[in-house]
């Protein structure tokens, strides 16, 4: 995706803009800006197998959640906190006033392309209200794309 193209999800107002371009970035990494609207939920807990995002607070609040028992970080302007391989987590903003933060993906992995079809999905309507496709092989399509998986299974991860 092009560098400063913003997406989003028209009913939510939730964006995603990429702050490196395709053309930049050789696969090292991907950073690109989120505006989260207000009392916008997290996606489920879910954990990553092939890179690390490490997110970064620009303006208001943003509630992070990490390991099973969902250690609460509250990260404001500045602050930052990273998931780790297989570390589970989850964001959301709990607030009246959207956040806005930033997520770099090491190595870049495949969020940026989830994101185009979740928000493409949710504009034509066929989202859940956890903002992931009513479909469940849309669902499945986009679990596999992020190359994110649930922590559903003891001792899975």
């Amino acid at each position: 995706m092009k560098k400063n193209r913003v997406i989003g999800d028209n009913a939510t107002g939730e964006t995603l803009t990429p702050l490196v371009g395709e053309e930049e970035n050789s696969g090292a990494c991907q950073l690109y800006e989120v505006c989260l609207p207000p009392h916008r939920p997290s996606p489920p807990l879910h954990y990553r197998v092939d890179f690390i995002e490490t997110f970064a607070v620009k303006r208001r609040q943003l509630h992070i959640y990490v390991d099973r028992d969902q250690k609460h970080l509250p990260l404001s302007p500045g602050d930052r906190a990273t998931a780790y391989i297989r570390q589970p987590h989850r964001f959301a903003n709990d607030h009246e006033e959207p956040v806005i933060f930033t997520i770099k993906t090491e190595p870049a992995g495949g969020v940026v392309k989830a994101f185009q079809l979740a928000y493409g999905i949710a504009n034509d309507g066929g989202a859940a209200k956890d903002g992931l496709p009513k479909n469940s092989v849309a669902r499945l399509v986009l679990v596999e794309t992020t190359q994110g998986y649930l922590p559903v299974l003891p001792g899975h991860f």
